[in-house]
């Protein structure tokens, strides 16, 4: 708090060069054309490269790189080769030659050359001392050593941690530059440690953050009012600034009592509380939750596994059908109803061998978040054309559905993918429907283009899930959807009973709308005879649910459905040559 807004922007005094403090200091160049790399010549005697110059340079690093701190290093090292890229700053664990991890420091900027070209420079910085060279504080190696002492000394431990970290430190080293950077972790650094109490110490740990261990069994509330304690402190930091630099400080808190585990797991969990933490918004404290944690823990062994399943030439993922139904026609038979099946729509589902599918509301966010969307969906627009192709043969007019994510079409050559199922399924066009979500996440004049290529294309457009997003009518018929699938939770309402009756005028006064504008309308969510009777006064264009057949494989599909084919329907629906 003695800080003063005209030190906050010179450069550091505080931390010690590397001459005085005895640390290693080797300086590193890139040539980012070639990839190539080339360190101080003593280096390889304390980092695990190849030699002092080496190839392949970008992944030679990763490899050796501490399997928590890839991806941090990673997202900076990118950065830093961006054009007009900050100085960056990265702290790691480096794999030695004797085979343990040791903690370094890259500190490089991005260097332009006359040729267009560029180089990455700077130091790597072996911190051989247990001291953070920046904010003083005691590193993540002592940490580990002071809990392993006192879980010896006691049997067990009971206490928290509590993880700090400085939002928008990226931002103020990109716009003020690394030193002012520097200078703020340290002003927070001396705030945890004013904060600190003989049972609770402060550390500095990877990926700019601090973490106050407690082992003298603290609680969780104890640890809530050290986090008040710190922002009231950061607030005082920020006036004697004159706020001329903003920041603030988000926290997870995870208590233990009578533990046995290891400190890795237990910095893992308040990691994951921080996300959290960050997740609600800036300047917020997230407790520990098991359960979320159990989530997350699922989540990313799914994303593990989804990854192999890409590698492994889409191993693990089927396409599952459900038939759309003519809802204008229902012949009547010996007193029962005859339905018309006139398409389906292709499903994502997923799982590991001899395990249950995953079905696609479970997979597809994990995809998005994974980057592996984009060739899932390539995979699924061919399958499915394919098998539409197939089928064709039986019924010419048979249609298939396949869902479109935003994802693919924000991040990915979505139409270019389109017209390449197009071209090596040979299946005709105009039985193929695109089924997107409103969302507010696409933009409306993109949306707009691609839609209008695709209807060159000769593909119907549905929406799906109308009413539960962004857009209206007007807007629909601006991108001249085909079909309006309406949400069946709108369908559920419908038919019960008298409380329906509203829900009905809605849905009537939606596809008379739709009607007038030259679209058609879907009901999804049939469930039984009774809905159909109730919504089939409505006058809807197709029908879709469970009392018509649920989701399943291409062979059980056509198994169920082939008295809607054509007498002569294939006993296998992969009778014809499939394309992978």
């Amino acid at each position: 708090m003695e800080e003063s807004k005209n030190n906050i922007f010179k450069p550091k005094t505080f931390s010690a060069s590397v001459k005085n403090t005895g640390l290693n200091d080797f300086i590193f160049f890139i040539d980012l054309k070639d990839d190539s790399c080339s360190v101080s010549e003593d280096c390889a005697k304390f980092i695990k490269i190849p030699s002092a110059t080496f190839s392949n340079a970008c992944q030679t690093l990763i490899s050796i790189v501490h399997e928590d701190d890839k991806k941090l290093f990673q997202d900076y090292f990118s950065q830093g080769g961006e054009e007009n890229a900050a100085d960056f700053v990265i702290e790691c664990r480096m794999l030695s030659p004797s085979g343990n991890y040791i903690p370094v420091a890259l500190r490089g900027k991005r260097i332009p050359l006359p040729n267009g070209q560029a180089i990455l420079t700077g130091s790597i910085v072996l911190k051989s001392s247990r001291r953070d060279d920046i904010t003083g504080l005691p590193i993540e190696a002592q940490m580990i050593s002071d809990y392993n002492e006192a879980r010896s000394r006691q049997g067990s431990v009971s206490g928290f941690i509590l993880a700090v970290r400085i939002e928008g430190l990226e931002h103020i080293n990109a716009n003020f530059g690394l030193e002012v950077g520097d200078n703020i972790f340290s002003i927070v650094a001396k705030a945890c440690l004013a904060a600190q109490s003989e049972q609770t110490k402060a550390y500095r740990i990877s990926g700019n953050k601090i973490a106050l261990l407690n082992v003298g069994g603290g609680t969780a509330t104890d640890a809530q009012n050290l986090y008040q304690n710190l922002k009231r402190r950061i607030s005082d930091i920020e006036f004697d600034l004159d706020y001329s630099v903003v920041f603030t400080i988000s926290a997870g808190i995870v208590a233990f009592i009578n533990d046995l585990s290891e400190l890795k797991d237990l910095i893992k969990k308040a990691d994951f509380s921080l996300s959290m933490g960050k997740k609600s918004g800036k300047n917020n404290l997230y407790f520990f939750n098991n359960s979320e944690y159990s989530k997350h823990i699922n989540r990313l062994d799914m994303h593990e596994k989804l990854r192999e399943s890409v590698k492994d030439n889409f191993k693990g993922f089927e396409i599952y059908y459900q038939p759309v139904i003519d809802a204008t026609q229902f012949d009547e038979k010996n007193g029962e109803q005859k339905v018309h099946v006139i398409g389906a729509e292709a499903l994502l589902r997923w799982g590991p061998p001899n395990s249950e599918k995953i079905s696609a509301d479970q997979v597809i966010p994990v995809l998005e978040e994974t980057g592996l969307m984009a060739p899932v969906g390539r995979w699924v627009l061919m399958k499915a054309f394919n098998q539409c192709h197939i089928w064709n043969q039986y019924d010419k007019n048979f249609h298939m559905s396949v869902n479109l994510s935003y994802v693919q079409i924000e991040r990915s050559d979505i139409l270019f993918d389109v017209e390449c199922a197009l071209e090596k399924t040979k299946v005709n066009p105009e039985n193929i429907t695109l089924e997107i979500t409103e969302s507010g996440y696409i933009d409306h004049d993109k949306l707009q283009r691609l839609f209008d290529e695709l209807h060159k294309l000769r593909i119907n457009i549905d929406i799906d899930d109308f009413g539960t997003g962004y857009s209206n009518l007007r807007y629909i018929q601006n991108l001249h959807a085909n079909t309006l699938k309406l949400d069946y939770t709108f369908v559920h309402k419908a038919v019960m009973g008298k409380d329906g009756d509203s829900e009905r005028r809605v849905i009537e006064h939606i596809i008379n709308m739709a009607h007038d504008l030259g679209m058609k309308v879907c009901l999804e969510g049939i469930e039984s005879e009774s809905d159909v009777e109730i919504l089939s006064k409505l006058k809807p264009d197709k029908f879709q649910g469970f009392f018509f057949g649920k989701p399943v494989s291409s062979y059980a599909f056509l198994d169920r459905n082939k008295q809607y084919f054509r007498d002569n329907a294939p006993q296998k629906s992969d009778e014809l040559e499939e394309i992978s």
